[in-house]
C-alpha cells in the first residue's frame, strides 16, 4: 500500500537532510507537472516551499512570532499545521529539512492527520558533508561535526524577522532514521545515487508512490529538463535566490562518490564512525 493511500491528509512531504537531492526532486516533480516540460530555477519560488515562513506562521495563527522563544513557536507548529492543512483544497508539496520529531506535548510536528504521502531522500553522509561544507562555506571538518550533533539545527539570520523558524535537524543517521522508522508515515525512501544510475525508473516508483498519472514520455522529459548541466547553465546565466552568499554556486557537479577526491582518510573515517549503522543500511559501506 502506498503512503497516498494509507494517509488521510494533503501535505506531500519531500524531506532529506540538507544537500541530498531535495531540489533536484522538486524540479522533476514540477517538470512532471508540466508532462515533462521544462521547468526554471525561479519556479521553485512557489513550488514545493518549507511551510516554514514566518509571515505564513503568523498569518495563520494570527500570532506574533517575532516576540516567541524558539522552544515556544516549535510547540505551536502541529497547531499550524492543522490549521494551514485543515482548511481544504488541493494536495501540497512541501519541501522539509526537519528530522520528524514530536513537541515535548508528544504531538508528532509531521503528524498522520495533515500528510497525504511522504518521501524521503537519502544520501551517501560522505558525499553530503562535501556539498554542505560547500554551500555553507565552511571546512570539511565543520561539517562533518555538525553532521554528528544531535542538536544541530538550521537558524535564520537573527536580523531577518520575517524570514523563517528555526528548523530541528539532529545528527545525520538520527535524521534519517526518525522519516524512516519513527514517523510511522511510511515513506518511500529514495537514494540520491539511484536517482543518478536510473533517474526514469526512480521517478516511476515516485509517481506510483504519490498516485499520479504520468506517461514514460512525460518521465523522460523530466529527466531531460533537470539534466545537472542545464541547472548548472541557468543558474551561471540567471542566478538562483535559494543559493547562500556564502556559497560559489549552487549546482555543482551532483555526482556520486565525488567524496573520494575530497575527503581525506581521517575525515572519511570520522563520518563513518559517526554513522555506520546506518550507512550499512542503505548501501553506503
Amino acid at each position: 500500500m502506498s503512503a497516498g493511500s494509507a494517509t488521510r491528509g494533503r501535505a506531500i512531504w519531500l524531506a532529506s537532510y540538507p544537500k541530498s537531492g531535495n531540489t533536484w526532486l522538486r524540479l522533476l516533480l514540477k517538470s512532471l507537472q508540466e508532462h515533462g516540460g521544462p521547468v526554471a530555477l525561479s519556479d521553485l519560488s512557489t513550488y514545493a516551499r518549507m511551510p516554514i515562513g514566518r509571515h505564513l506562521f503568523d498569518g495563520v495563527l494570527e500570532a506574533d512570532s517575532g516576540s516567541m522563544t524558539e522552544a515556544e513557536i516549535e510547540a505551536l507548529r502541529p497547531a499550524f499545521h492543522d490549521a494551514h492543512f485543515g482548511a481544504g483544497g488541493p494536495d501540497e508539496l512541501c519541501k522539509v529539512h526537519d528530522c520528524w520529531f514530536r513537541t515535548p506535548e508528544g504531538r508528532a510536528v509531521f503528524d498522520r492527520h495533515h500528510t497525504r504521502a511522504a518521501l524521503y531522500i537519502v544520501r551517501d553522509p560522505r558525499d553530503v558533508a562535501v556539498s554542505w561544507a560547500r554551500f555553507m562555506g565552511r571546512s570539511i571538518d565543520w561539517a562533518v561535526q555538525f553532521m554528528a550533533d544531535r542538536a544541530a539545527r538550521l537558524q535564520p539570520p537573527a536580523d531577518r524577522i520575517g524570514g523563517g523558524i528555526s528548523q530541528r535537524l539532529g545528527n545525520w543517521s538520527d535524521h534519517v532514521l526518525s522519516w524512516v522508522d519513527e514517523s510511522g508515515l511510511d515513506p518511500l525512501v529514495i537514494r540520491y545515487e539511484d536517482m543518478h544510475a536510473d533517474l526514469p525508473a526512480t521517478l516511476a516508483r515516485v509517481v506510483v508512490h504519490l498516485g499520479w498519472d504520468a506517461t514514460p514520455s512525460a518521465i523522460a522529459g523530466a529527466v531531460a529538463a533537470t539534466r545537472f548541466e542545464r541547472l548548472a547553465d541557468e543558474e551561471a546565466r540567471s542566478g538562483f535566490r535559494q543559493k547562500p552568499a556564502s556559497a560559489e554556486r549552487f549546482f555543482h557537479t551532483g555526482r556520486s562518490g565525488g567524496w573520494r577526491d575530497v575527503l581525506d582518510p581521517d575525515q572519511a573515517a570520522r563520518i563513518v564512525a559517526d554513522h555506520e549503522g546506518v550507512m550499512r543500511r542503505f548501501g553506503y559501506l
